[in-house]
């Protein structure tokens, strides 16, 4: 009957029409996704950069001082590492 077709037709229309609306949403979280994780990853390098630097320039200083400076500081701090 013609009334059943319109109706099948409608519905078809409307399904297409939302099966096209999720397809471009997922898309547009698709590419958000991606967008946050890029920014994620290169905040994580920058600041794991940063803090290899920050312990090389530790290394470094520590590196630049004499023994007898060294053996002053830990005397100064001994008490702190062994008990008594």
């Amino acid at each position: 009957d013609q009334a059943r077709e319109m109706t099948r037709v409608r519905l078809e229309a409307r399904k297409k029409e939302l099966d096209e609306g999720l397809a471009m949403e997922e898309e547009e979280l698709i590419a958000s996704f991606q967008q946050s994780r890029e920014g994620i990853t290169r905040d994580a390098a920058s600041k794991a950069a940063d803090l290899v630097k920050r312990a090389e320039q530790q290394a470094d200083q520590l590196a630049r001082l004499k023994n007898d400076t060294l053996a002053g500081i830990v005397a100064n701090h001994i008490h702190k590492i062994l008990p008594g």
